[in-house]
């Protein structure tokens, strides 16, 4: 049984897919690299063949997008970890080595950082910040950098696999399934930077009106289950439904909590829009999460004040 099983869901990649599959390939253990391709017509499918004796398995097929392709590769993954690699993204050279040096015998997830880089191998950014130390901390503001997060393949089996209704942000929507369930108590940090991910401006993550739509879905669908203040239920009522998205309630989440985390993401968004009176209200919710220095919190108290 291999190590690791690395999936790489890919349509039209063939700029990147090169560097992608040599960055597995150069991890020094026992990995196993599945690509799922969607039908690619621009030569992808060339250069997975030219390099498929790096590979366990590939295949070219039209798929229902990205979280069905993903979910094809969890059917056929063998390793005990598993994580999936987009065709533009890479791995950092010994990141699956240090994954395993990070992993406690209970340890369920690894959480590492991920480096954003530009078309020239620049750093743009690196992240994520450190794992909040609790589960509404971790729910009320998603920070993580989906090729740095490896879970064990049989925890996201028993969750479920992937949402395949998602386009954008499944792998958020699985991250707060797992904490939701399972919390924090069997997930492990490293500092170090395990992958690389690629910024550029075709990239679907840059699709920003679509992806903030999605994520507040998400939010959505998990507030669904808990007591909100007005001015985040005001907020929900213009984010569409989504009957596809669904989470398990637990008597284990602080409410109040929750809405604080989740306050402080939204007043900033607020705050930009000059919409002086949501954020105000919505300020008072946020500065009880822990997030807030004293400094930070008569700064933005001020701030507040001016602009009224």
């Amino acid at each position: 049984m291999p190590e690791f099983s690395i999936i790489t869901p890919v349509l039209n990649q063939a700029s990147t897919i090169e560097k992608c599959i040599e960055s597995v390939a150069a991890q020094n253990v026992d990995v196993e690299h599945i690509i799922i391709d969607g039908g690619s017509t621009d030569g992808t499918v060339d250069l997975i063949r030219k390099h498929e004796d790096k590979l366990a398995f590939w295949v070219s097929e039209p798929d229902r997008g990205q979280s069905h392709a993903i979910n094809k590769g969890l059917n056929r993954a063998k390793g005990t970890w598993l994580n999936w690699l987009n065709a533009d993204d890479q791995l950092t050279e010994n990141a699956l080595q240090t994954v395993l040096k990070t992993a406690r015998p209970d340890t369920q997830v690894v959480v590492g950082k991920c480096r954003h880089i530009n078309q020239k191998g620049e750093t743009l950014a690196e992240g994520p910040a450190p794992l909040w130390r609790t589960v509404e901390g971790n729910l009320g503001k998603y920070s993580m950098g989906q090729p740095s997060h490896f879970y064990r393949t049989q925890v996201v089996r028993k969750l479920g696999g992937i949402n395949e209704s998602l386009h954008y942000c499944m792998d958020m929507e699985l991250w707060f399934r797992y904490l939701i369930r399972n919390g924090l108590k069997h997930v492990s940090e490293t500092d170090d930077v395990l992958s690389l991910f690629l910024v550029r401006p075709d990239s679907k993550t840059q699709q920003r009106e679509n992806t903030e739509l999605e994520t507040y879905q998400v939010y959505k669908a998990l507030f669904r289950n808990y007591p909100m203040p007005e001015v985040i239920a005001q907020f929900f009522e213009t984010i569409p439904d989504r009957s596809e998205i669904k989470f398990e309630p637990s008597q284990r989440l602080d409410s109040q909590a929750l809405n604080a985390h989740f306050s402080w993401h939204l007043f900033l968004k607020a705050y930009d829009e000059k919409k002086m009176d949501s954020a105000t209200a919505l300020f008072e919710i946020a500065r009880n999460s822990g997030r807030l220095s004293v400094k930070d919190k008569l700064l933005w108290q001020a701030k507040l004040t001016l602009k009224h």
